[in-house]
């Protein structure tokens, strides 16, 4: 079967005509000068005294039936004047009357010449009224009414239309008399004015003429079967979109128009052509099958590098910009939006920016026939290549289903749906919390969404972007009381691992609307999955449900079997990895607390094990920068591992306290160099002389800066300093008593820790 997209527009692929069976509107204007023969100028807004004069001065308006013309004021009670007896002018008049014929035509769909006959002055003072009726043509090449409301002072007297099954009710009264409004129909068309409740309303009565009597009346467009058809489709997309685990279905429909608008231009009053008759057919099928419908701009622009092509003669030894021109090379980054919003109503919603896909398109390959509007390329600069950018942008209609609405939310991204998703949690909570809330229902439809969208993104091992949204979401899902998503959630982390150990809290405390061994089954799942990957999550994961439940911990245990295989340390665990991928595998002090405390919780002899497995390979388990301040740690908990850990660590310090700094007693220093040069055999017998503390190498800044780097690179306890004061310069190399004072310092840390360590 054909996609939505496809079917759509061929439904709709033949509609080029706009136009409706009437049109209507109004225009500032200048009200004309209106005379009347036996009762002169009237005033607009018509004056009662006037009024009075006008219906003296008139006749009954009859009425035909068949061939007779009959006066009947149950069927019609209103005045009328014939045109003979009316002027019109005013400097302004012409023009304003043809501005309203223009868009009366328009409206019509109708194009060519069309000519206003002015045929009728009507009168309706209280209490008149024209029943339903149909318009007799009363001059050749006649199509259609067009009725223009002077300002008048009156309630009541609506037009009614009426065309085949569709009718429409007009209100043509102002309260502005700069304002004039009108109204047009097909003379087919079956209309009746409801009756006036008080004042006077006084309208022009003109017969739309084409003047070229020899080519056919026009007709009202009648686009009921695209309608319809436009409708059906619609509400059968609507409805497969309910189930919300189809994503083969675009979530929204993108129709893109023939006609350019700017900005200042988009609204549903200023479509051309093709593009109102399309946008009105869409409007009513939209209603018709629950959808929202909006104009926007679609906006897609493109950056990457450009290739200059040389335009130049070739003759010239040097060559300038105008010699270049640019074609566009690879494209690095491409940004597809919709926004601008437009409402039927001429309003801007209050809508996000959105992203688009080609299979949103009706059709989808009207993605790829989007016209560039602006291309702009940038001449190369320093160390960056020429390159361009360039800007695709359409006009288009968009639908969506009403019940759709937080799908589309969701499209403008993990952060907007949250916003959403956090205040209907607040709506919820406000009313009460009632399980059976709409508000609730919402809820979890959104987190639904965000689920399947943008949550699995958050469970990879390359690129994790450190964020709230994991955290915050679940807290949102733990408010909601929403079990099913935690479950789902749950489902990710199983398939995917877990890799940011700041949403273990969140996760343990959602957890608790889950059965337990649901969770130890997927938990084993996860850092199986994360791996050495996933290392310290995991082990943070781990640790925060043995504090949370510490008497279930032993059922851990094949989590635990499976963590322990992923520390590092011995090579042959990691058969994959290449060594410098190895060398790269790093425990922090904090992870290798979690593990033991965890470990310990749910077996003490994997924790012994896991222990001895750390000081096995000292190289990666350092006692002074991670196993002593994982120690310090795990101060407090009176584990047999850490009194294990703390016997072994109290043994290195005592070993490290009994090598006691001795400060030198001469101005001897280490003189192994790495370089036997001139220069530095200088520096090795300066260091190696008990008696001297200074020495001065006067000498080109190759050279000097050749012995202080070496000096630098070897530790040296000796301060360099440059002498400027006579040229070549000179570098002036003081002792120090550095590498004495880094053994004391270090020495007191030996000692002040073993103080720590054997607090009890």
């Amino acid at each position: 079967m054909p996609a939505i997209t496809e079917q759509l527009f061929e439904c709709l692929s033949d509609i080029q005509t706009p136009g409706n069976f009437y049109a209507t509107g109004s225009i500032d204007a200048f009200p004309p000068s209106l005379e009347v023969d036996g009762v002169g100028r009237i005033a607009l807004p018509i004056l009662p005294e006037q009024a009075e004069l006008l219906i003296a001065a008139a006749e009954r308006a009859p009425y035909g039936k068949g061939r007779e013309t009959l006066v009947d004021t149950e069927v019609r009670r209103t005045w009328q004047i014939d045109a003979g007896q009316i002027k019109l002018s005013g400097k302004h008049w012409r023009a304003q009357l043809d501005a309203i014929v223009g868009q009366a035509a328009a409206g019509l769909g109708v194009a060519g010449e069309v000519r206003a006959e002015l045929y009728k002055l009507l009168v309706y003072d209280a209490g008149s009224f024209f029943v339903g009726h149909r318009d007799t043509e009363k001059t050749a090449g006649m199509f259609a009414t067009l009725v223009i409301v002077l300002p008048s002072l009156y309630r009541g007297g609506e037009l009614r239309i009426s065309h085949r099954q569709e009718e429409v009710t007009l209100d043509l009264y102002r309260e502005d008399p700069s304002e004039i409004a009108f109204a047009a129909f097909y003379a087919d068309c079956r209309h009746e004015v409801l009756p006036v409740s008080e004042g006077c309303r006084l309208t022009l009565i003109y017969n739309l003429v084409r003047p070229d009597t020899k080519a056919p009346l026009p007709q009202p467009p009648d686009y009921r079967r695209q309608q319809t058809q436009a409708a059906s489709l619609l509400r059968d997309w609507a409805a497969s979109l309910a189930n919300i685990s189809d994503r083969e279905l675009p979530e929204k429909l993108i129709y893109p128009l023939e006609h350019a608008y700017t900005q200042a231009e988009l609204g549903f009053d200023a479509l051309k052509n093709a593009d109102a008759a399309l946008a009105e057919v869409l409007t009513e099928a939209a209603g018709k099958a629950d959808c929202e419908i909006y104009l926007a701009l679609v906006t897609m622009a493109e950056s990457g590098s450009a290739e200059p092509i040389y335009t130049g003669s070739g003759r010239r030894r040097y060559w300038d910009d105008d010699d270049f021109e640019y074609e566009i090379g690879e494209v690095f980054d491409r940004f597809e939006t919709v926004s601008e919003w437009r409402s039927i109503d001429g309003s801007q919603p209050q809508l996000p920016v959105l992203p688009f896909s080609a299979d949103e398109f009706c059709p989808p390959e009207a993605f790829e026939q989007m016209e560039a509007c602006d291309i702009e390329f940038q001449e190369a600069t320093g160390n960056a290549g020429a390159s361009f950018e360039r800007t695709y942008r359409s006009a288009a209609l968009v639908i969506w289903p009403r019940a759709g609405h937080l799908a589309i939310i969701n499209q403008a991204g993990a952060k907007a749906a949250l916003n959403q998703l956090i205040e209907l949690c607040g709506q919820w909570e406000n009313e009460g919390k009632p399980h059976d809330s709409d508000i609730r229902r919402n809820a979890r439809t959104l987190a639904g969404f965000m689920l399947r969208d943008w949550l699995p993104d958050s469970f990879q091992p390359q690129g994790y972007a450190s964020t709230t949204v994991v955290r915050d979401f679940l807290n949102l899902l733990l408010r909601l009381q929403d079990s099913e998503h935690i479950d789902r959630l749950w489902s990710i982390i199983a398939e995917r691992g877990f890799y940011n150990k700041e949403d273990c809290s969140e996760l343990v405390r959602a957890s608790e609307l889950l059965p337990w061994n649901s969770v130890v089954r997927r938990l084993e799942s996860a850092i199986k999955i994360g791996g050495y990957k996933a290392l310290e999550a995991g082990t943070a994961l781990l640790a925060a449900f043995c504090w949370s439940k510490p008497e279930q911990a032993p059922a851990l245990i094949a989590a635990a079997e499976i963590l322990y295989q992923a520390l590092p340390g011995d090579a042959k665990r990691f058969p994959q990895l290449q060594p410098w991928e190895i060398e790269r595998l790093k425990i922090t002090p904090e992870m290798a607390a979690d593990v033991l405390e965890s470990f310990s919780a749910i077996e003490p002899v994997l924790a012994e094990k896991t222990l001895e497995y750390m000081l096995k390979w000292p190289n990666r388990y350092n006692i002074e920068t991670t196993l002593t301040p994982a120690l310090l740690l795990l101060t407090g908990h009176p584990l047999p591992v850490v009194t294990r850990l703390r016997a072994v660590i109290t043994s290195y310090l005592q070993t490290r306290i009994a090598d006691e700094p001795v400060q030198p007693k001469d101005w001897r220093r280490h003189s192994a160099l790495t370089c036997k040069c001139k220069d530095c055999a200088e520096l090795s017998a300066f260091l190696d002389n008990p008696e001297q503390s200074q020495w001065t190498l006067k000498a080109p800044e190759a050279r000097r800066s050749h012995v202080e780097e070496i000096i630098r690179r070897s530790k040296s306890d000796v301060d360099c300093a440059t002498d400027r004061s006579h040229r070549p310069y000179s570098l002036v190399c003081t002792k120090n008593q550095a590498s004495y004072r880094r053994h004391a310092e270090q020495h007191q840390k030996y000692r002040d820790t073993l103080a720590q360590i054997t607090v009890d």
